[in-house]
């Protein structure tokens, strides 16, 4: 019986698991790609015209976009009070310490610091980082020689960092020091990088949870974007369960009260550092929750294209209610005389003239810019300069989200597509490997008390181990790709897909009834991958290697997802 599990099965053609991780981050890469060149299209065609006519880059002090922008990774942003870890969480992403790293209880971290995959290890300087022609960051130049001296980039090859960037940002200053002028608009440049970002992370300190002015301003400005806010607290195996539990309470309440929102925002507890924990209490709660924050980040990069999408639709409809907004007003404006005094007047009635061209338009609330925000800047511009609607352009704006973006998001998988449709969006690598393109984000038992043999050796179970070694494992990698192939649903072939692969075997009837009563362990009458590879695992042996059908699977060959069914059952 021994012999049964010596030998690994053949491949039957199928390519090897590195192979199709790598085939399928290029499947994403590549749709993203194709994405970007559409968003860019549409962008130039449709966007920008109406964009130019009616200052969008000065009302919104958004400059317009780049061909860059639309191509860059995604972009994730930490934002906290100073000492609360932002640059240690970085560290414990990336594995490594990085150019320009500095960490400490003070506010050590001085300057926006932009973290990018390169050959080399070295620091850029903001200035440089500006003009790079492959680089997103231009549009920074607007906020002057103080920020660019304050603003760098470092540059490490990392695996992390081929799939994302990552934004450190300055520590919060609290108190006193936050009267402090730091030569430039703080809160504009984190607006300038929330509007980029694809996540934002705000990490709070679970022994200071006062939420200074300059915090409360920064979170102000990142409203808009509740979509894509991860709050964290941090250092919470510092304190013991009934502490955690208060001051989880106590941030709960000082968000609720700060960011206008009726949801809850979403709070991950723990202790995001390579450190093992001081207080393991709720060591268990920590490990689930750092799990959940990193499948956040690790997916980034498949929701990438999507996010793409859904930033253009945002600008699209501000572009549009701004359209009719100035054209509004425009249309209000004397031929002649009383210029002046009926644009002040407008400005002073700014509350009813957007309640007009709400209803007169049937454009969202949502859609409009901030009315003190917008009504300074009015004063600053001659109603009389401003240049009326074209149809033609709006027309343009419309077909945008009525046709354009409808038919991208076509593109984009969805559950409602047949196995045939998913390969043809997907590739069969990506279909069969959906975490190919997954950032490598760390994955620690040991930090929480853990020793975990697995997780310490990437090459999977000895035979040592009879609790979870399985004979099949390295046969079950290379067979995903033929098991998605043949186009399971909800993970489970169909009895008459799973018999039609066993006929093909040329097996005489008897042998296939046995083999699928070896295999079908959970007796469902459908084969999940790892039944799949039990049964092409014996029709192999039978065909290759002459060997008799056994009277029962040998306990190696049974999955450990499914020996309690078996001992159940007596079979193992």
């Amino acid at each position: 019986m021994a012999d049964w599990t010596q030998e690994p099965m053949s491949s039957n053609g199928v390519g090897s698991p590195m192979s199709a991780r790598m085939d399928g981050g290029n499947d994403v890469s590549d749709r993203t790609a194709m994405i970007s060149a559409r968003l860019k299209s549409i962008y130039k065609k449709s966007v920008l015209p109406m964009e130019k006519r009616h200052r969008y880059d000065y009302f919104y002090e958004s400059p317009f976009l780049t061909d860059v922008e639309f191509d860059a990774k995604p972009q994730v942003m930490l934002v906290g009070q100073y000492s609360v870890g932002k640059t240690s969480f970085i560290r414990y992403l990336l594995g490594r310490d990085f150019p320009g790293q500095r960490i400490g209880p003070e506010p050590t971290t001085d300057r926006f610091t932009v973290l990018i995959n390169g050959p080399e290890e070295r620091t850029i300087p903001g200035n440089a980082l500006s003009v790079h022609p492959d680089l997103p960051f231009r549009g920074l130049e607007r906020f002057g020689v103080s920020f660019l001296s304050r603003f760098e980039g470092s540059q490490l090859p990392s695996s992390v960092l081929k799939s994302v960037t990552l934004v450190d940002t300055p520590g919060i200053l609290s108190g006193e020091k936050q009267r402090v002028n730091r030569g430039y608009d703080f809160t504009k440049v984190v607006s300038w990088f929330a509007d980029r970002a694809d996540l934002i992370i705000l990490l709070f300190d679970a022994h200071k949870l006062d939420i200074s002015d300059e915090l409360k301003g920064t979170i102000d400005v990142l409203k808009g974007h509740e979509d894509k806010i991860r709050c964290i607290l941090n250092k919470a195996d510092q304190i013991d369960r009934q502490q955690l539990m208060r001051v989880y309470g106590a941030l709960l309440w000082s968000l609720g009260k700060t960011m206008t929102s009726p949801e809850v925002a979403r709070v991950y507890v723990g202790s995001f550092w390579q450190e093992p924990l001081r207080n393991m209490d709720n060591a268990e709660l920590f490990e689930a929750e750092e799990k959940d924050l990193m499948k956040d980040l690790a997916i980034l990069p498949r929701q990438s294209a999507v996010r793409k999408i859904n930033e253009l639709v945002k600008r699209v409809r501000k572009v549009k209610t701004l359209a009719y907004i100035i054209g509004y007003l425009k249309a209000q404006m004397p031929a002649l005389m009383g210029k002046e005094k009926k644009q002040q007047k407008l400005i002073n009635d700014l509350p009813n003239v957007f309640r007009t061209i709400m209803k007169k338009y049937n454009l969202a609330p949502g859609d409009f810019p901030d009315i003190t925000k917008f009504s300074a800047k009015l004063k600053e511009v001659q109603f009389s300069e401003f240049k009326s609607i074209q149809e033609k352009q709006l027309e343009e704006l419309e077909r945008c989200l009525t046709r354009d973006v409808p038919k991208l998001m076509e593109a984009l998988p969805s559950e409602k597509d047949t196995p045939d449709a998913l390969r043809r969006k997907m590739g069969n690598a990506a279909i069969s490997n959906p975490n190919a393109s997954n950032v490598p984000v760390p994955i620690r038992s040991d930090k929480f008390g853990k020793k975990n043999k697995n997780t310490a050796n990437p090459f999977g179970y000895s035979a040592d181990d009879e609790d979870q070694y399985w004979a099949l494992q390295d046969s079950a990698e290379r067979l995903r790709d033929s098991f998605e192939a043949l186009g399971p649903e909800g993970g489970f072939l169909p009895p008459q897909t799973a018999r039609d692969v066993l006929v093909k075997t040329g097996l005489s009837k008897d042998q296939l009834r046995r083999i699928w009563n070896l295999s079908d362990i959970d007796r469902d009458g459908y084969f999940d991958h790892e039944e799949y590879v039990v049964a092409m695992f014996l029709c192999d042996a039978v065909i290759q290697k002459g060997r008799p059908i056994p009277e029962s699977l040998p306990s190696t060959v049974v999955p450990p997802s499914k020996r309690s069914l078996m001992k159940e059952r007596g079979g193992v």
